[in-house]
C-alpha cells in the first residue's frame, strides 16, 4: 500500500512536471508512467495510470453561498489578516493531504477555498471584548468530505486566533471515536488514548510525522477510545487552561455528556472565574469558541412546542433536552460561532428564524449564512446512482436490483424477538455479486484496498445477530463449495456466479465503459477472494469492529450487518454491495441511511443497491428534492439573496415525510409559487379512464387551437421541424385545458388544478397571458395509431424508461417527460445562442443553469405548454399496464420569473418563507 501511493505521488509530481514543460496531456502522462515505473519493481501499469487519471480529470463546481450583506455588525476580516498569520495548522493539514492522503490538487484547493470563505462569514478571534454571534450551515452531500472541510475550518481558526473548539460528533460512541481518530490524526498530531498533562508526552501521529512538521501545542480532554468522552471528574483533575492554548473536545450527543460539558465551563474550570454574572447565565468573556455541529440535522433540532394557547411565540417555551444543552453551551461565551453541517438540511430549514428564552438563546437559525459545498466530478451521489442527469432513457436505474420483503426472513412489521429462519434468495445473490465485485477489482489492480458490503434489515440488535450467523454459514458454504467444487454443475455456486456476470455485471461494465475480463480469469481468483472475506455485526452488542486502519497494508473485505450504527455517519470503506430493507419516510433519515454514496473510482459498475421498489422509489424522490435543494441555493445565492429572505423549499411526497412531524414544528404546509420553474406530469395513475380522460381533454383543446403554424420553427430557428406549434395561445385557453386534464395527485408539484390557479393570478398581474403550444412529434410513423387533434401526421409518441419500478400506490413514474433542451422549444436563434453561452460560462449544475436562463432571458408574459403523447407499447414505464389501447398523454410547463410569487404549488415550508409571503401578499 505505501509504496504504490508513493509511486502515485511520484508519478503527480512528474506529470506537473512534464505539463510545465508544454508537454501535451497525453504524452505527459506517458512520460510520468515510463519514468514512475522502474522505481517501483512490481507497480501494476494499469492501477497506476487509472489512479493519476483520475487525479488528473476531476473538476469540480462553484460553492453557493448566501450572507446577509445588510449585516451592519459584521465586517469582512479574514482576507485581509490571513497574510499576517502564519497558518502553521493549516499547512500541515494541506501538506498531509496532499502527501499522505493523497489528495487531487484541484481538491485540496478546492477545500482551502471553501473555508476561507466559511472562515471570512465568522468573526475575527484576536479582537478582545468584541461580543460576537455568528450562525451558518454548510450542506455537503453524503459521504463526500465534509468532515475534511470542518478538519480544515478548525486548523484555519486556531491559526486565527481561536482558542477553543467543540465538534459535536454523532450519537454513538464509534461515531464520536471515529471522529476524534481523525482529528488526532489531522489536528491534534498525537493519540489521544491517554489524557496527559503533557500532550507532548503522546505518541506523534499524522500531521505531526511529515518531514519538517514538530509539535504544536494544543489541549484536549476527549480521547479516542469507545469510553473517551468529555468526563467532568476527569476534566478536573488535568490541570488545562482552556482559553491560553488552544483546546479541541470532540464531544456526542447525549444529554448527560453535553451537560457535564456546560458544568465544567460554567463552574470547574478556569473560565468559570472569568465569567460575567450580568448575563441571566455565566458568560465567558475573550475566549473566541467555535463549535462544530456535525450531522447538525440529528439531535440538534429543537421539537418541543414553540408556541402558546392562543398562537402567539412563546418567549418561555422548553427545548428539547440535547438543543437546550447545546445552547446554553453555546452562550456561555461572548465570542461564539456556530457552523452546523449536514448533506440532508431538510430539518434544519424548518428551524424558527426568531424563537429564542432568555436562559437559553436564540434557536439555532443559521442567521448569518448558508453555504453548499462544491461537488468533485469524481463523486458518486444519488444523482449518479439514479443517473438524474442522464438524456438515455434507458437504465436508469443500472445499478439498482429490485427485491421483495420475505415474510420468513426480516419482514416489514417485525419485533426484536423475530428470528429469521433463512436468507432469500435475493440475499444469497447480492453476497454472490459482493464475491464478484471484489474479484473482478483485484483483477482491475485494485488488490490492497477495502472491499465492504452492507447489509441494513433491522433495527432490532438481536435480529441483527441472527441474520449475522445466517450470513455467516453462507459464506462458510460458499468458500467450501468454490475450493472443493460440487456435484452438480447446473446449480454450483460457480455456475451462478457466471450467470450474474454475464447477465448483469458484463452489460453495466460496458454501459459505463470499465474494462471487462474473461470468465477464466474471474475464475482463477475467486478462491482467494472468498477466503479474505469476513462476516461482522456491528451494533453496541457486538464486539466486531471495522478495523480499515489496521488493515491498510492488505485491504479489508468485510460483509457488515447492522442497523443504527450504520445508518448515519460510520463510513464504510470501498463499499460496492448494499442489501437494504430498513424503511423510513423522512427524507433525511432514509438519506443518511444510504452509505453507498462516496467515492468509487473505477468501480462505480461493480456497485450494486439491493433494495425493495417503492424503497428504491423514495430514494429516487428524495435525490430529486435534494437537487432541486441545492439548485436553489445555488439560484438565491446567484441573485444575492440572504438567509432570512431565503424561504428553503422541498419537496413534498404524499407517502414520505420530509422529516420527523417533530422537527416541523415551525414548518407550515403552503402552497408556493411555480415561478422559474418547470412542472411536468412524471407520475401517472395506473387507470384506463383517466388515460381515455386525459386524451378526450387533449384532443378537444388541440382541436380549439385550430390549424398550427407551419411557418413557426422556420421562422425562429431558420429551420424546420416535425413537432407542431401554436404561438399567441391565450393564457385563459391554457386554464381552461388545465381545469379539464387529471394529474395524479400522488404528484402534488404538477397538480393541473394548482397549476391553473397560479396562472389565472398571474393574468391578473398582466402575465402569462401569451402562451407557445407544442405537440411533441416523434416515435414510429404509424399514422393510424395516434388520432390526437386530428393532427394526420401525428407519430406514436415518445418512449420513456422511468424507474421500471410499480409502487404500492398503483402509479408508474418516468425519470423525466421533457427532454432537456425542450423548455427552450418557443426560443428564437438569438436566444438560442445565449443559452449556449450562458451554458459555456456557468459551472453550476443543470437546474441552476436553467433557473438563470429563465430569469435572464424569458418574458415574464409568456408561458410555453408542452404535449407529451406517449407510446406506451415502447415505454418500460408501462410494462404490464394495461391501456386499452388508449394512449397516455403528459403534459410540461415553462414558467419565467416573476415579481408576484403567489401561491400555487402544496409545500412544506419555513416560517421565514411563510412570513415573507405574508410580506408579499
Amino acid at each position: 500500500m505505501t509504496n504504490f501511493n508513493d509511486a502515485r505521488t511520484m508519478g503527480l509530481l512528474l506529470y506537473k512536471s512534464f505539463e510545465t514543460q508544454n508537454i501535451n496531456s497525453e504524452d505527459a502522462l506517458k512520460q510520468a508512467i515510463d519514468r514512475t515505473l522502474p522505481m517501483y519493481p512490481g507497480l501494476e501499469e494499469e492501477r497506476l495510470r487509472a489512479s493519476l487519471l483520475e487525479s488528473i480529470n476531476i473538476s469540480l463546481d462553484e460553492d453557493a453561498l448566501l450572507t446577509n450583506e445588510n449585516d451592519m455588525e459584521h465586517v469582512p476580516w479574514y482576507y485581509e489578516q490571513k497574510g499576517k498569520q502564519d497558518l502553521k495548522f493549516w499547512r500541515r493539514y494541506e501538506r498531509y493531504l496532499n502527501e499522505k492522503k493523497h489528495w487531487p490538487q484541484k481538491v485540496i484547493q478546492s477545500l482551502d477555498e471553501t473555508t476561507d470563505r466559511i472562515l471570512d462569514q465568522l468573526e475575527d478571534p484576536k479582537i478582545k471584548g468584541n461580543k460576537y454571534d455568528r450562525r451558518g450551515i454548510v450542506v455537503g452531500h453524503v459521504q463526500s468530505g465534509k468532515t475534511a472541510n470542518f478538519t480544515g475550518l478548525i486548523n484555519k481558526a486556531i491559526d486565527m486566533g481561536y482558542k477553543l473548539v467543540i465538534v459535536l460528533a454523532g450519537m454513538h460512541n464509534s461515531l464520536r471515536s471515529q471522529t476524534q481518530m481523525r482529528l488526532d490524526e489531522e489536528v491534534l498530531g498525537y493519540e489521544t488514548s491517554i489524557l496527559s498533562q503533557n500532550p507532548n508526552n503522546n505518541k506523534l501521529i499524522g500531521v505531526s510525522t511529515l518531514p519538517g512538521e514538530g509539535f504544536l501545542r494544543i489541549n484536549t480532554l476527549t480521547t479516542r477510545d469507545d469510553s473517551g468522552d468529555f468526563s467532568r471528574s476527569i476534566a478536573r483533575k488535568v490541570n488545562v487552561q482552556p482559553g491560553v492554548e488552544p483546546f479541541l473536545l470532540v464531544v456526542k450527543k447525549n444529554a448527560s455528556v453535553l451537560q457535564n460539558v456546560l458544568n465544567y465551563f460554567r463552574n470547574d474550570s478556569l473560565l468559570a472565574r472569568m465569567a460575567s454574572e450580568d448575563a441571566p447565565h455565566k458568560t465567558v468573556p475573550d475566549v473566541p469558541m467555535l463549535l462544530i455541529d456535525d450531522e447538525a440535522d440529528q439531535a440538534s433540532i429543537n421539537t418541543s412546542e414553540l408556541y402558546d394557547e392562543d398562537g402567539q411565540l412563546s418567549d418561555d417555551y422548553n427545548p428539547t433536552k440535547i438543543n437546550g444543552l447545546i445552547r446554553e453551551i453555546y452562550n456561555t461565551f461572548e465570542q461564539k460561532a456556530y457552523v452546523g453541517y449536514t448533506a440532508t438540511p431538510f430539518a434544519n430549514i424548518f428551524v424558527h428564524n426568531t424563537a429564542g428564552t432568555d436562559k437559553y438563546g436564540s434557536e439555532l437559525f443559521p442567521k448569518d449564512f448558508i453555504m453548499s459545498l462544491p461537488k468533485p466530478s469524481n463523486y458518486t451521489g444519488p444523482s449518479e446512482f439514479f443517473r438524474l442527469n442522464e438524456d438515455d432513457e434507458e437504465d436508469n436505474m443500472l445499478l439498482i436490483e429490485p427485491i421483495l420483503y420475505h415474510e420468513n426472513f426480516v419482514p416489514l412489521k417485525h419485533k426484536k424477538d423475530h428470528i429469521p429462519v433463512a436468507l432469500p434468495d435475493s440475499l444469497k445473490k447480492a453476497i454472490l455479486t459482493f464475491v464478484l465485485s471484489t474479484t473482478i477489482r483485484r483483477l482491475r489492480g485494485q488488490r490492497k484496498v477495502h472491499n465492504s458490503m452492507l447489509i441494513h434489515v433491522t433495527r432490532f440488535k438481536d435480529v441483527q445477530h441472527h441474520v449475522a450467523e445466517l450470513v455467516k454459514e453462507e459464506m462458510y458454504t460458499i468458500k467450501n463449495r468454490i475450493r472443493y467444487g460440487e456435484s452438480s454443475e447446473s446449480t454450483s455456486i460457480v455456475q451462478q456466479l457466471k450467470e450474474i456476470f454475464f447477465d448483469d455485471i458484463v452489460p453495466t461494465s460496458e454501459k459505463l465503459k470499465e474494462p471487462i475480463h474473461p470468465w477464466d480469469d474471474v475464475v482463477s481468483e475467486l478462491i482467494p477472494t472468498v477466503e479474505s472475506i469476513i462476516v461482522n455485526e456491528i451494533n453496541g452488542s457486538s464486539g466486531d469492529i471495522l478495523d480499515y486502519k489496521d488493515n491498510e497494508s492488505t485491504g479489508l473485505n468485510v460483509i457488515a450487518i447492522g442497523g443504527d450504527k450504520l445508518s448515519r455517519g460510520l463510513t464504510l470503506e470501498g463499499l460496492t454491495v448494499s442489501y437494504y430493507l430498513r424503511a423510513s419516510k423522512m427524507y433525511d433519515t432514509l438519506m443518511q441511511m444510504g452509505r453507498w454514496f462516496g467515492y468509487r473510482p473505477g468501480y462505480l459498475d461493480l456497485c450494486r443497491i439491493f433494495t425493495t421498489s417503492d424503497l428504491a422509489s423514495w430514494f429516487r424522490h428524495i435525490a430529486v428534492a435534494t437537487e432541486e435543494l441545492r439548485a436553489e441555493i445555488d439560484y438565491m445565492a446567484s441573485i444575492r439573496a440572504t438567509p432570512a429572505e431565503f424561504g428553503l423549499r422541498v419537496q413534498t411526497h404524499p407517502t414520505m415525510l420530509v422529516t420527523s412531524q417533530l422537527k416541523m414544528r415551525s414548518g407550515q404546509r403552503q402552497k408556493l409559487s411555480y415561478r422559474n420553474t418547470v412542472s411536468e406530469t412524471t407520475v401517472f395513475d395506473i387507470d384506463t379512464d383517466k388515460f381515455a380522460h386525459n386524451f378526450s381533454v387533449t384532443d378537444r383543446f388541440i382541436k380549439q387551437l385550430r390549424a398550427p403554424d407551419k411557418e413557426f420553427w422556420q421562422v425562429q430557428r431558420g429551420g424546420s421541424s416535425h413537432h407542431y406549434f401554436w404561438p399567441n395561445v391565450k393564457g385563459e385557453s391554457v386554464t381552461e385545458f388545465l381545469s379539464q386534464y387529471k394529474t395524479a395527485p400522488s404528484a402534488p408539484r404538477a397538480n393541473s388544478l394548482f397549476l391553473k390557479k397560479y396562472i389565472e393570478k398571474q393574468l391578473v398581474n398582466g402575465e402569462l397571458t401569451d402562451w407557445t403550444v407544442c405537440v411533441i412529434n416523434t416515435g414510429e410513423e404509424d399514422h393510424q395509431y395516434n388520432k390526437l387533434g386530428g393532427l394526420r401526421e401525428l407519430r406514436k409518441g415518445i418512449s420513456r424508461t422511468g424507474t421500471n419500478l410499480q409502487s404500492f400506490d398503483k402509479t408508474i413514474s418516468v425519470k423525466r417527460l421533457m427532454s432537456a433542451d425542450h423548455e427552450f422549444l418557443d426560443f428564437n436563434k438569438d436566444q438560442i445562442d445565449q443559452v449556449k453561452l450562458l451554458n459555456d460560462e456557468d459551472k453550476g449544475n443543470y437546474q441552476t443553469k436553467a433557473q438563470k436562463i429563465r430569469a435572464k432571458l424569458r418574458d415574464p408574459k409568456k408561458g410555453l405548454l408542452v404535449i407529451y403523447p406517449i407510446d406506451a407499447e415502447r415505454s418500460d414505464s408501462f410494462t404490464n399496464v394495461e391501456t386499452n389501447g388508449i394512449q397516455p398523454i403528459g403534459i410540461a410547463l415553462v414558467f419565467p420569473e416573476t415579481n408576484y410569487p403567489e401561491v400555487a404549488v402544496d409545500y412544506v415550508v419555513n416560517n421565514v418563507y411563510s412570513e415573507l409571503e405574508e410580506q408579499n401578499a
